[in-house]
């Protein structure tokens, strides 16, 4: 047969290839290859081949031939070493990887494999590396954003990472959610690209809660005093399914602290009548038990208190806002619980003052902050997430004014938030007589 015509079939087998007809496709690589073992292009592409059907094994040895023969082209490599990452052998897939990288160092995701096989291989200056050659040849690529930020989380390098993260999501925009992209943008301090997504969701949605405060968050309208009950019944509601293996996953410290304060504090079992703000989906609830005669949730979201009574915990749930509550709650109590609430507090002076009223004299108040670096003037400041920071020595001087005396303050990581930590502050304090 001429060499045309075997060029022919081999053409013909790359656009039955090219139709999505693979089956058809490799019987026709395979039968050029009977009839020209020598073609070391049939090789690489009935490996490819191989690679999109999940048959890792055999392209490589397909690809090992082909790379023999003619060892110049770089994607030859790129496929060998993903079929050589497909089997578990990153020393092996990072040489290749490099080796195309070598021969067309224009290709990012040349640089990104080679980065990913890197970072398995335990090799994480290499990996880095190979993320800013991806890079310098594309300053947009969002999978070398995302591994360096992860490389930079592995270093506790927590600016950097949030950085990389944010310029991943807005190499990235299709993939991701408009919340993510505004927050993103505000981390890069790109306030009006983030102010320009919030005015075209607003223009198919005026009225939309989240929209409005997160307006105000990235400096578009003036900040409330504290977040709508709409925006927090929203936001709730529709993350209530995955809320607590979402907090999970974020490594959320509250209920370890309540439970450690509660040991340290060694009230007797079932002897409170306790008060549990903000409950959520039941996680303090559940810390809480042990020590409540009785014990009462509150929150805003119906979907979230639906979870709660699903773990029956709670003598009695209430859907409603905490301030309302407690200025119509008949009795006082022993322990008020509000864990990771205040955050939608701005000014948290109206809230302290109900709940040391709503305290019986000795009484208890567990409480946690997103806690700011820095001194903030007024104590607060609404961040573009849509939660407050507070100050925690403005904190704790609205304790003394609202007749609570401070016996514990813990400064520590509150949850994480795309792998780095939020510091946070945790209070107990006491109803003075």
């Amino acid at each position: 047969m001429s060499a045309e015509a075997l060029s022919a079939r081999l053409r013909a087998a790359q656009r039955s290839h090219l139709d999505g007809d693979w089956a058809e496709a490799e019987r026709a690589y395979r039968a050029c290859l009977r009839d020209w073992p020598a073609c070391a292009a049939a090789k690489s592409f009935l490996a490819f081949l191989l690679l999109q059907t999940q048959r890792p094994a055999e392209a490589e040895v397909w690809l090992s031939e082909a790379i023999a023969a003619e060892a110049c082209h770089a994607d030859w490599h790129f496929s060998l070493g993903m079929a050589q990452a497909r089997q578990g052998r990153s020393g092996d897939a990072r040489r290749a990887f490099a080796a195309a990288a070598e021969l067309d160092g224009g290709q990012p995701m040349y640089w990104t494999n080679l980065a990913a096989a890197c970072e398995q291989d335990g090799d994480f200056a290499a990996a880095e590396q190979a993320c800013r050659q991806a890079l310098s040849a594309d300053a947009g690529c969002a999978d070398a954003h995302f591994l360096l930020a992860g490389l930079c989380l592995r270093q506790e390098r927590h600016a950097e990472a949030r950085r990389h993260n944010a310029l991943g999501i807005v190499a990235q925009p299709a993939a991701h959610g408009p919340i993510a992209r505004i927050e993103a943008h505000c981390e890069l301090d790109q306030r009006d690209a983030a102010l320009a997504l919030l005015h075209d969701w607003l223009a198919q949605a005026p009225d939309d809660p989240v929209a409005l405060h997160l307006l105000a968050a990235c400096g578009g309208a003036e900040p409330p005093p504290q977040c709508s009950p709409e925006f927090i019944r929203r936001t709730f509601d529709a993350n209530a399914e995955a809320f607590d293996a979402t907090l999970t996953n974020l490594h959320y410290q509250g209920p370890q602290w309540l439970a450690q304060c509660l040991e340290r504090l060694a009230p007797p079992p079932a002897a409170l009548d306790a008060l549990d703000l903000g409950c959520g989906t039941g996680l303090a609830g559940g810390v809480l038990r042990p020590y409540a005669r009785r014990l009462l949730g509150v929150d805003l979201s119906g979907e979230m208190l639906a979870r709660a009574a699903d773990k029956g915990v709670y003598d009695v749930l209430t859907q409603g806002d905490i301030i309302e509550f407690l200025a119509t709650a008949p009795l006082p109590v022993d322990l008020i619980c509000c864990l990771d609430t205040l955050s939608y507090f701005g000014d948290l002076e109206p809230a302290l003052s109900w709940m040391a009223r709503a305290l019986k004299p000795g009484g208890l108040l567990l409480f946690s902050i997103e806690r700011a670096p820095r001194a903030l003037p007024g104590g607060h400041r609404l961040q573009p997430c849509g939660r407050y920071l507070h100050d925690p020595d403005w904190v704790e001087g609205l304790l003394a004014a609202c007749g609570l005396a401070l016996r514990e303050r813990r400064d520590m990581m509150l949850r994480e938030e795309a792998g780095c930590p939020v510091p946070g502050a945790f209070y107990c304090a006491e109803r003075m007589p």
